[in-house]
């Protein structure tokens, strides 16, 4: 018996070449889909290769409407079906946003949210016609928690979970599921990067955590996989943060409190 919930699938995963997307890429092979990975990334090739025979890839400039049309038109073409679209290309750019120029602005907004509306539009033409699919969008803890300096960042993470939302209530009667994840601290090179060059401090970050760690890339794809299988078929329209507890919004150091004080009673 085949115990593989994504057998004979087809996924796209946008920003599939290195973190998160990598991460959901590779959990999905695992899972007997095949994989798209697109990306701009020159390393995109390398990280499609490293992932084996079932995994392609796709080079791609997400700003582009008409390519993203261009390749949901060359892919159904070429596999036949496009079941799962991951939608997890993604730009942060900290920037205060008194120092913010028009180009920086704009840029944010054709990646983080025009891309993944193309995508969705593209993709899922595709799924009407087959009678279904699952789109599984990489919003962000920052879409209810503040991080500032990053302006653009959080408005367009915020209108990828109205897009979840619309397109979940619109498009369950095609057969297609729509829901997103909004990872918090993630293990990846964008948080570790920041952590090693000091701009980030990993203990206040964990002050605020009731987990008390950061999350693991392999976590956000175990739920992009439930998401994306028939198992998760009653939920549509939801944003589920991943994120330990972060956005439940404790105040730093809240959890020394308890810590002193609710030890076990002397017996």
């Amino acid at each position: 018996m085949n115990h593989q919930r994504l057998s004979g699938k087809v996924a796209v995963v946008t920003g599939g070449a290195r973190g998160i997307g990598y991460g959901i890429a590779q959990k999905y092979i695992s899972e007997g889909a095949r994989v798209v990975i697109a990306d701009i990334l020159e390393t995109g090739p390398e990280a499609a290769a490293a992932l084996g025979k079932n995994a392609a890839f796709y080079p791609i400039d997400l700003r582009s409407r008409a390519d993203i049309f261009t390749m949901a038109d060359t892919l159904a073409g070429e596999y036949g079906h496009l079941d799962i679209l991951v939608n997890c290309a993604g730009i942060a750019l900290p920037v205060p946003t008194f120092k913010l120029t028009e180009e920086q602005i704009e840029n944010v907004i054709a990646i983080n949210m025009k891309a993944p509306l193309y995508c969705c539009q593209a993709v899922g033409h595709y799924m009407r016609r087959q009678g279904g699919g699952s789109i599984v969008n990489i919003s962000s803890g920052n879409s209810r928690m503040i991080n500032v300096g990053r302006t653009p960042y959080g408005i367009t993470k915020g209108a990828v979970n109205l897009l979840t939302q619309q397109l979940g209530a619109e498009w369950a009667m095609y057969g297609i599921k729509v829901n997103a994840i909004a990872p918090g601290w993630i293990e990846t090179e964008m948080v570790k990067r920041p952590l090693r060059n000091g701009f980030l401090d990993a203990k206040k970050i964990l002050s605020v955590s009731p987990i008390g760690r950061f999350g693991r890339v392999e976590e956000i794809a175990s739920l992009a996989t439930f998401l994306a299988c028939d198992e998760s078929d009653y939920i549509v329209g939801q944003v589920i943060f991943a994120d330990g507890g972060w956005s439940l919004g404790i105040m730093p150091d809240g959890l020394d409190f308890v810590r002193e004080y609710d030890k076990e009673d002397d017996q």
